[in-house]
């Protein structure tokens, strides 16, 4: 029996799904992909019609995936991932002497601040293009085991025995207390944070495992608001309306008072790191990048280079 068919997805409109579902908003999505909202939302819209399947529920305060969205991500995912590879072979085929390197991160360090750290590299390597590319924390390591990424940027990111790493930077933490007024301290305990709600991200970026972790080695409780953010700002809001209090790397805390994070009487850092997997580095100008990460990188960072 001759089956209906389904007209095939539009990449375009798979990759405002891959948005929305990342961002957990139409708005935000039609943002990241620079067109406007009507766009992500008609298409979508269309798309759920072809396919006979809502794929997102929405609702005046996020949007989350359905069943049927949450099964069918990871195939959404495996097009533009095959897509992406698609086209890196075209141009690798029309240029076979570009050189890439194509560099996940998370929202918690930002293209801005790794340009600053990467840029000395490209000059000393004008052969050599750096592609940077924003990831949500478990399609970061899902691309780099794919082959889909060469480099990932990122906190706590997964250790396995194919990887390697090396230490980019350091940053203080700092707490905002609710109600955003804060006591005023010097200095503010995690045991001393642990009597306060506390507000967390929706876990894609890392922060949200690396507080967890902190508590967990302090052997404190966390009494975790019910609600997560989808943004650092989001968090500073929720803390002055006095939701909770939140724990924020420095250079993400934009106007809310603010107190220094410490244990045992030193700061508490949250500790960056690019990551790499050792069976892939084949190619010379990733064996160069991985010499300048480790050796360059460290004097950059020592010598003051600001990486806000």
């Amino acid at each position: 029996m001759k089956r209906d068919s389904v007209a095939a997805p539009s990449v375009v409109a798979l990759r405002y799904v891959a948005k929305v579902a990342e961002h957990g908003s139409f708005s935000a999505a039609a943002r990241a992909c620079d067109v406007s909202q009507p766009t992500v939302s008609n298409a979508i819209a269309d798309l759920e019609q072809s396919l006979g399947a809502r794929l997102f529920e929405r609702s005046t305060k996020r949007v989350v995936l359905t069943p049927a969205g949450t099964t069918l991500l990871p195939l959404v995912s495996a097009v533009l991932d095959a897509m992406e590879a698609l086209m890196r072979r075209t141009d690798a085929l029309k240029s076979p002497s570009r050189k890439l390197l194509r560099i996940g991160f998370t929202s918690l360090l930002g293209a801005q601040r790794l340009h600053l750290l990467f840029e000395p590299f490209t000059r000393l390597h004008p052969d050599v293009e750096i592609v940077y590319k924003e990831c949500t924390q478990n399609d970061m390591d899902a691309r780099l085991e794919a082959s889909a990424i060469d480099f990932i940027c990122g906190t706590h990111v997964v250790r396995r025995r194919n990887r390697a790493r090396q230490l980019l930077y350091t940053e203080d933490l700092r707490w905002v207390a609710p109600g955003g007024a804060g006591s005023r301290r010097d200095r503010v305990t995690l045991r001393d944070v642990a009597k306060s709600r506390l507000l967390l991200t929706m876990g894609t970026c890392g922060l949200r495992q690396a507080t967890r972790e902190l508590f967990e080695r302090a052997e404190l409780p966390i009494d975790e608001y019910a609600g997560q953010a989808i943004s650092y700002a989001a968090l500073e809001e929720w803390a002055e309306l006095g939701l909770g209090g939140a724990i924020l790397p420095a250079s993400h805390i934009r106007r809310a008072t603010s107190e220094p994070l410490v244990e045992a009487g030193k700061p508490i850092r949250l500790a960056y790191e690019v990551v790499w997997r050792k069976d892939l580095l084949v190619a010379a100008h990733t064996v160069d990048f991985v010499g300048y990460v480790r050796s360059v990188v460290p004097k950059l960072v020592r010598g003051g280079m600001r990486v806000k």
